[in-house]
Protein backbone atom coordinates (compact mmCIF):
# COMPACT_ATOMS: atom_id res chain seq x y z
CA UNK A 1 0.00 0.00 0.00
CA UNK A 2 1.62 3.39 -0.82
CA UNK A 3 0.79 5.89 1.82
CA UNK A 4 0.87 9.95 0.75
CA UNK A 5 1.46 12.28 3.90
CA UNK A 6 2.53 15.40 1.83
CA UNK A 7 0.49 17.43 4.62
CA UNK A 8 1.40 15.82 7.47
CA UNK A 9 4.22 17.03 9.72
CA UNK A 10 5.80 14.37 11.66
CA UNK A 11 8.20 15.24 14.83
CA UNK A 12 10.68 12.17 15.01
CA UNK A 13 12.52 11.57 18.51
CA UNK A 14 15.85 9.17 18.01
CA UNK A 15 19.05 9.73 19.38
CA UNK A 16 20.30 6.47 17.80
CA UNK A 17 21.70 7.52 14.34
CA UNK A 18 21.01 4.06 12.64
CA UNK A 19 17.33 4.45 13.69
CA UNK A 20 17.12 8.07 12.60
CA UNK A 21 17.97 7.21 9.64
CA UNK A 22 15.93 4.29 8.78
CA UNK A 23 12.71 6.35 9.88
CA UNK A 24 14.11 8.98 7.87
CA UNK A 25 14.32 6.59 4.69
CA UNK A 26 10.82 5.13 5.88
CA UNK A 27 8.94 8.66 5.63
CA UNK A 28 10.98 10.13 2.90
CA UNK A 29 8.90 7.88 0.82
CA UNK A 30 5.53 8.94 2.12
CA UNK A 31 6.11 12.94 0.98
CA UNK A 32 5.82 13.58 4.87
CA UNK A 33 7.88 16.65 6.41
CA UNK A 34 10.31 15.13 9.32
CA UNK A 35 11.34 17.84 11.74
CA UNK A 36 14.17 15.82 13.72
CA UNK A 37 15.02 16.10 17.87
CA UNK A 38 17.72 14.30 19.60
CA UNK A 39 16.61 14.56 23.07
CA UNK A 40 12.83 14.94 24.84
CA UNK A 41 14.20 18.42 25.90
CA UNK A 42 14.43 19.15 21.97
CA UNK A 43 11.21 17.69 21.29
CA UNK A 44 9.19 19.80 23.48
CA UNK A 45 11.16 23.08 22.20
CA UNK A 46 10.47 21.77 18.91
CA UNK A 47 6.74 21.22 19.34
CA UNK A 48 6.17 24.25 21.28
CA UNK A 49 7.15 26.27 18.26
CA UNK A 50 5.62 24.27 15.34
CA UNK A 51 2.12 23.94 16.57
CA UNK A 52 1.51 22.26 12.76
CA UNK A 53 3.14 18.79 14.13
CA UNK A 54 0.57 16.15 13.13
CA UNK A 55 2.45 13.34 15.03
CA UNK A 56 5.45 12.21 17.09
CA UNK A 57 7.46 9.40 16.62
CA UNK A 58 8.74 9.21 20.17
CA UNK A 59 11.78 6.90 21.38
CA UNK A 60 11.92 6.10 24.62
CA UNK A 61 15.33 5.86 26.02
CA UNK A 62 16.63 9.68 25.67
CA UNK A 63 19.59 11.45 27.55
CA UNK A 64 18.35 14.26 29.89
CA UNK A 65 14.38 14.58 29.74
CA UNK A 66 13.58 10.45 28.56
CA UNK A 67 10.82 10.19 25.78
CA UNK A 68 8.03 9.11 28.48
CA UNK A 69 8.37 12.88 30.38
CA UNK A 70 8.60 14.31 26.65
CA UNK A 71 5.51 12.79 25.91
CA UNK A 72 3.39 13.80 28.61
CA UNK A 73 4.55 17.69 28.32
CA UNK A 74 3.51 17.49 24.45
CA UNK A 75 0.10 16.04 25.36
CA UNK A 76 -0.40 18.53 28.17
CA UNK A 77 0.18 21.34 25.10
CA UNK A 78 -2.12 19.41 22.61
CA UNK A 79 -3.67 15.79 23.66
CA UNK A 80 -4.97 14.84 20.41
CA UNK A 81 -1.50 14.95 18.94
CA UNK A 82 -0.63 11.19 18.17
CA UNK A 83 2.49 9.93 20.04
CA UNK A 84 3.81 6.73 18.55
CA UNK A 85 6.48 5.51 21.47
CA UNK A 86 9.41 3.21 19.10
CA UNK A 87 11.80 1.23 21.16
CA UNK A 88 14.48 -1.52 21.84
CA UNK A 89 12.69 -1.85 25.16
CA UNK A 90 10.03 -4.34 25.06
CA UNK A 91 10.32 -6.35 28.40
CA UNK A 92 7.37 -6.93 30.13
CA UNK A 93 5.36 -3.61 31.21
CA UNK A 94 6.73 -1.31 28.67
CA UNK A 95 4.19 -0.69 26.53
CA UNK A 96 2.10 -0.14 29.55
CA UNK A 97 4.73 2.53 30.99
CA UNK A 98 4.00 4.19 27.15
CA UNK A 99 0.42 4.11 27.09
CA UNK A 100 0.35 5.38 31.13
CA UNK A 101 2.70 8.00 29.83
CA UNK A 102 0.09 9.42 27.27
CA UNK A 103 1.58 7.59 24.20
CA UNK A 104 -1.35 6.19 21.65
CA UNK A 105 0.56 3.02 20.15
CA UNK A 106 3.80 1.28 21.29
CA UNK A 107 6.13 -0.31 18.57
CA UNK A 108 9.02 -2.18 19.03
CA UNK A 109 12.90 -1.87 17.09
CA UNK A 110 13.75 -2.75 15.02
CA UNK A 111 10.94 -1.21 12.96
CA UNK A 112 8.96 -2.61 11.06
CA UNK A 113 8.38 -0.54 8.00
CA UNK A 114 4.74 -2.05 7.61
CA UNK A 115 3.58 -2.02 10.91
CA UNK A 116 4.89 1.57 11.28
CA UNK A 117 2.93 2.87 8.43
CA UNK A 118 0.01 1.18 8.90
CA UNK A 119 -0.21 1.95 12.58
CA UNK A 120 0.57 5.93 11.62
CA UNK A 121 -2.36 5.65 9.17
CA UNK A 122 -4.64 4.66 11.36
CA UNK A 123 -3.79 7.27 13.63
CA UNK A 124 -3.93 10.00 10.85
CA UNK A 125 -7.09 8.86 9.55
CA UNK A 126 -8.49 8.76 13.24
CA UNK A 127 -7.44 12.60 13.62
CA UNK A 128 -8.60 13.24 10.25
CA UNK A 129 -12.39 12.42 11.35
CA UNK A 130 -12.03 13.99 14.34
CA UNK A 131 -11.43 16.73 12.45
CA UNK A 132 -14.22 16.19 10.10
CA UNK A 133 -17.03 15.71 13.03
CA UNK A 134 -15.92 18.72 15.12
CA UNK A 135 -16.47 20.85 12.21
CA UNK A 136 -19.44 19.10 11.58
CA UNK A 137 -20.51 19.93 15.30
CA UNK A 138 -18.98 23.45 14.86
CA UNK A 139 -20.52 24.36 12.05
CA UNK A 140 -24.66 23.99 12.55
Amino acid sequence: MKYTWKDKVVLVVEDDLSSLMLLQTILSRTGAQVIVAEDGETAIDLFKQNLGIDMVLMDVRLRGVDGLQATQTIKSINPNTPVIAQTACAIVGDMEKCLNAGCNAYITKPIETKTLLETMDYYFRRSMAQDVLGSAIFSN
